[in-house]
């Protein structure tokens, strides 16, 4: 009789573990979303230690359905030209200012939402007053929905104009939820 409880408690086990577990287990994925929108920034005239720039706007992506997105960064110190510093030897453009960023980002899609924090270098493309670009890293932080237990991370790159004041925002990187 002990012998037929035995084996009928390691079959309900190995039940649970092939068709009860899956149920609740973490799903890994690409994570890819493009995004574009307007550019909120206290960065007049060119880019300097302590300014913000905030932009919001549409998004798709996989596995984030379309939505919306807010990204910011504050810049930090110290500054240094991007370039040679009075333009090319040969009398060419001169370059703009690369400051260190971070802060904070987020997704929403259907009630769904993704956190994460990030970190890169934002640089002036040109001269002062020119379009600016961001190379960053992002780590999930968390979210709510479907992606409450959300980590992963990957690379983010926004490009921003200053008139209009446009963005184009791209996040690539691998999701757990």
């Amino acid at each position: 009789m002990r012998s037929l409880w035995m084996k009928l408690t390691i079959v309900l086990l190995v039940f649970g573990m092939l068709f009860v577990a899956p149920l609740f287990a973490a799903t890994t994925a690409t994570l890819e979303a493009v995004g574009t929108g307007t550019v909120e920034t206290n960065c007049f005239g060119t880019l300097y230690g302590g300014c913000t720039v905030t932009s919001t706007g549409s998004i798709t992506g996989t596995p984030i359905l379309t939505g919306q997105f807010f990204l910011r960064f504050d810049t930090g110190s110290p500054n240094s030209l991007n370039g040679y510093p009075a333009g090319t030897p040969t009398g060419g453009t001169q370059q703009g200012v690369c400051l260190p960023a971070s802060f904070l980002g987020t997704f929403t899609s259907g009630g769904d939402s993704i956190s994460f924090n990030h970190a890169g270098f934002v640089c002036e493309e040109a001269s002062v007053g020119s379009p600016y670009v961001y190379h960053g890293t992002f780590r999930i932080t968390g979210g709510t929905g479907v992606f409450a237990a959300a980590t992963g991370g990957g690379s983010v790159v926004g490009t921003f104009t200053r008139t209009p004041a446009e963005s184009f925002i791209y996040l690539r990187g691998s999701i757990t939820y």
